[in-house]
């Protein structure tokens, strides 16, 4: 009986630690890291609008973060989306975080005609 004690136990540890990672990893990207959402709510962006339009800022952004990083992906995160019919809690979904200070994030807004009035004045493309 102590046998089979023991050998549970590793994987019980195993899946404390890795929980623990991820809880760590989560923390951490949330106060270096921002979501698009969150950063056009900093730019001043409108909810509705975020909600409407927020999904092709963020392929603009991941654009430019592809471009500046040599085809390299921003970090994943999850968030959890509002209700919708048949989740009614919201679902989880994967998304990507950028530092705050990663140009990237003004560079996409500046190419996405939605979001330009947002970040005009703040960022000069290069000539």
């Amino acid at each position: 009986m102590t046998s089979k004690a023991r050998t549970h136990r590793p994987r019980r540890t195993a899946a404390i630690l890795r929980d623990r990672r991820r809880e760590n990893r989560a923390q951490r990207d949330m106060i270096e890291r921002v979501k698009v959402s969150d950063f056009l709510t900093m730019l001043g962006m409108p909810e509705d609008e975020i909600d409407r339009y927020g999904s092709w800022a963020g392929k603009h952004i991941v654009n430019a973060y592809r471009a500046a990083n040599f085809g390299h992906d921003p970090r994943k995160t999850r968030k959890r989306t509002k209700p919708c019919k048949g989740y009614p809690a919201g679902r989880w979904i994967k998304v990507n975080v950028y530092r705050v200070s990663d140009p990237a994030l003004l560079a996409g807004c500046a190419t996405y005609k939605r979001t330009v009035p947002f970040v005009q004045g703040m960022f000069a493309p290069a000539a």
